[in-house]
């Protein structure tokens, strides 16, 4: 049992010893090139066919013989006025709000997408705080953990406790 287990283990110390691992200082790592700076880089213009890779990288920097001729840029010093640049884009329409969603910001509450619906979900004032009933919260008193919720409402099903402290179950969709 004992020899397999050994045979195994030089198998794989071979295996990994014929790895080359680069720790630096391994000059023949330094000299050859990375495969990232030896391919051909592909330019293609805006209007037209397809270029065709460029084996000299700075052949692929040259402007395209088939290639429209670029405009004349303006001299600064001649005090010609500079064309247009590209326009800016048009600001999006404002965003229309419905009066709940006006009513429950003014409320400083958050108009949030549950399911289907909109609803206003706020922070109660007690959030957080230690509970034995639902009384002791102005939301709900979790009953997991005896705090305040920390929103309402509470969607989905919720264990909370009743205000006689009984644990129930509250499921809003």
């Amino acid at each position: 049992m004992r020899r397999p287990f050994l045979l195994l283990l030089l198998v794989a110390f071979l295996a990994l010893g014929a790895c080359r691992i680069g720790l630096g200082g391994d000059e023949a790592n330094e000299a050859a090139p990375s495969a990232m700076a030896t391919d051909a880089i592909e330019v293609t213009p805006l209007d037209g066919p397809a270029a065709v890779p460029a084996a000299d990288p700075a052949a692929a920097m040259a402007p395209d013989a088939g290639a429209p001729p670029l405009p004349p840029s303006p001299d600064p010093a001649a005090g010609a006025e500079t064309p247009a640049a590209i326009p800016a884009a048009a600001e999006p329409p404002p965003v229309v709000k419905s009066p709940s969603q006006i009513a429950c910001e003014k409320r400083k509450g958050s108009y949030v997408k549950v399911k289907s619906l909109f609803t206003c979900v706020k922070t109660p004032r007690d959030a957080g705080k230690r509970c034995s009933r639902d009384s002791d919260c102005s939301g709900h008193c979790l009953a997991r953990s005896q705090t305040c919720a920390p929103f309402d409402p509470l969607i989905g099903c919720n264990d909370i406790l009743d205000d006689e402290g009984r644990r129930i179950t509250l499921c809003l969709d």
